[in-house]
């Protein structure tokens, strides 16, 4: 099998022509949207995917990407540009697509108090949903992407069976209330579907994905899968070549919180490091407009999250014939994993490291000397890391990978 290119028509969902590339770069992350870019050379059925409105912006293009039969994904491009470039005393013209896999369509949308209605017609009652993670989940996005009542958010989704996955969770979709002068919550309707679906992970895991089926996009979820024992990468087994380990000092960790919460309008909540004199960070948290004791209590322990002393580990793997990245084959005795699975790290003799894989940058190159296909996972949380709670968590799970390590050498 070889990497191949396909368009992908947008409103039938048609697979179309092979796509002659140069280089496709696309990156998949496990509760995030993934993104990429597709270089290929400018010939007249490659400027066919080109084609702009009225406004001289790109419309949507859809592409499909299939990693040697293993794994799959489809993808929209938003951007693109051309480049001409003179190589060996010849113009070579390309095209460039960019963009993101299908669950941008999650990033781009909030959860409306009441998706039934248009925004026009939401008040400022909360709507709570609690039961599996799946189905809190499943319920919140169909409600907001397939059968909203405004036909303008609607995005052709099938939403996959529910199979009430996952431990019980709680979401709450929280409007600002001006007139209210007790019982205000933490406001959550800026959030987008994409960070519901990360704080419901944080809840029980589980993580949300987009493949195309029969008929078109298919949202589903699933189960990060324990493979700790299975998918092992260390330098004796020669898929561990390189890896690094960095700590750095919390920015803050004395959060100084003030809110309106009768009896308690000035608390405090405490981090690593906070009692000692050269480590503490004062940080002021203003909560002065919230009265609910349990909502001042989480935005103290994210302040803490977010100025929490970082511990990152970052390492290269490489694929070998038994594990790999993309689908199982245990007939023919291979190993695959995918974003979401957790893994193991043997980082030093006798100190390993088990964590999820958050993303996976998958690279077929055919602008050099010979044609290359690379698999780049990131285990753990990568330095750009956009959640500070994650990254927190991490850290602390990675100080006891810290301590081994010294103590190793020491010993």
């Amino acid at each position: 099998m070889t990497v191949s290119v396909e368009s992908l028509d947008l409103t039938t969902f048609q697979r179309g022509r092979p796509v002659v590339f140069d280089k496709v770069d696309v990156t998949i992350a496990h509760n995030h949207v993934g993104s990429f870019t597709l270089e290929m050379p400018a010939d007249a059925r490659n400027w066919e995917l080109i084609q702009l409105d009225g406004n001289g912006d790109l419309l949507p293009v859809g592409i499909l990407v299939n990693w040697n039969g293993v794994y799959e994904v489809p993808l929209v491009a938003e951007d693109w540009d051309r480049k001409e470039t003179l190589t060996d005393g010849r113009a070579v013209e390309t095209l460039t697509l960019i963009g993101a896999d299908m669950l941008s369509v999650l990033a781009n949308r909030v959860a409306y108090p009441n998706p039934a209605a248009t925004w026009a017609s939401q008040t400022v009652t909360t709507t709570t949903y609690t039961g599996a993670a799946e189905t809190v989940i499943k319920t919140i996005v169909a409600a907001n992407l397939v059968t909203a009542a405004d036909t303008d958010r609607r995005v052709p989704l099938t939403i996959a069976a529910d199979l009430a996955r996952g431990g019980s969770v709680t979401y709450k979709v929280v409007p600002p209330d001006p007139a209210a002068t007790t019982g205000t919550q933490t406001t959550t309707v800026q959030q987008s579907l994409m960070d519901m679906a990360r704080a419901i992970d944080l809840q029980s895991p589980i993580g949300v994905q987009i493949a195309l089926g029969a008929s078109g996009p298919v949202f589903d979820v699933y189960l990060p899968r324990d493979l700790t024992e299975q998918a092992v990468f260390s330098k004796s087994l020669g898929n561990l070549p390189e890896s690094s380990l960095s700590v750095t000092a919390p920015t803050g960790n004395a959060v100084l919180l003030q809110s309106k919460v009768t009896g308690t309008t000035f608390t405090q909540a405490n981090g690593n490091g906070y009692n000692n004199p050269w480590r503490r960070v004062e940080v002021y948290s203003d909560q002065s407009s919230v009265d609910t004791a349990a909502d001042v209590t989480t935005a103290g322990n994210e302040a803490l999250a977010s100025g929490a002393g970082q511990v990152k580990i970052s390492v290269t793997v490489v694929d070998l014939p038994n594990l790999r990245f993309g689908d199982d084959d245990l007939d023919a005795g291979i190993q695959g994993y995918l974003v979401g699975d957790k893994v193991t790290l043997d980082v030093r003799d006798g100190v390993t490291y088990s964590d999820v894989v958050t993303k996976a940058q998958l690279v077929a190159d055919a602008t050099g000397d010979t044609y290359t296909e690379t698999v780049t996972p990131t285990i753990g949380v990568g330095d750009d890391a956009t959640d500070q709670t994650i990254s927190a968590k991490l850290s602390a799970r990675l100080r006891a990978v810290e301590r081994a390590l010294r103590g190793s050498v020491t010993a």
